[in-house]
Order: structure tokens, then sequence, then C-alpha cells
């Protein structure tokens, strides 16, 4: 199956910005939300990061269509966003 260049830059530009986008919002919901000293929560989420940015790489490439690669990239980043929010709103009540 021949893919069209636009196709392929639109999957290179979400696997890219976007995999940069939804790695650095994981990391930050992570650290929201581990229950462990701030430092450690930190680190282990900027590791996880590496892994999400992977993730998102993969992804991009292997979904059906480059409209789908981008739905799946918002959609992790909004749940990102969402738990941050959640942990975020939750930690100022206390």
């Amino acid at each position: 199956m021949r893919r069209s260049p636009d196709a392929v830059l639109s999957r290179s530009i979400a696997a890219i910005v976007g995999g940069y986008a939804v790695s650095n919002l994981v990391a930050i919901a992570f650290a929201a939300a581990l229950p462990m000293a701030q430092a450690e929560a930190v680190m282990t989420s900027m590791m996880l990061s590496f892994l999400f940015y992977a993730l998102a790489a993969i992804w991009a490439f292997s979904a059906k269509t480059a409209m789908l690669s981008w739905a799946g990239i918002i959609v992790t980043g909004v749940i990102a966003l969402l738990i941050w929010g959640m942990y975020s709103l939750a930690e100022g009540l206390i």
C-alpha cells in the first residue's frame, strides 16, 4: 500500500510534535499522581515519558489513517490533562 506524501508528513508531525507534547503531559500527570516523594515522582515520571514518546511515535505510523493517529495522540493528551487537573484540584482543596 502506497501512502501519499501528505499523509507521511502528517504522521511525522504527529510523531515528533504530538509525541513530544503527549510525553510531557503524561510526565506532568504522573508527577502529580504518583504516591511517593515529590523528587522520586518527578524522576519516575520523566523516565516514563521516554516510553510514552516512543509509543506515540509507533502509534503515529501504525494507525490505519493519519487522522486516526492524530486522534489517538490527542485523546491520550486530554486524558493526561484530566488526570493532572484532577490531582491538582484535589491537592488544592486539602
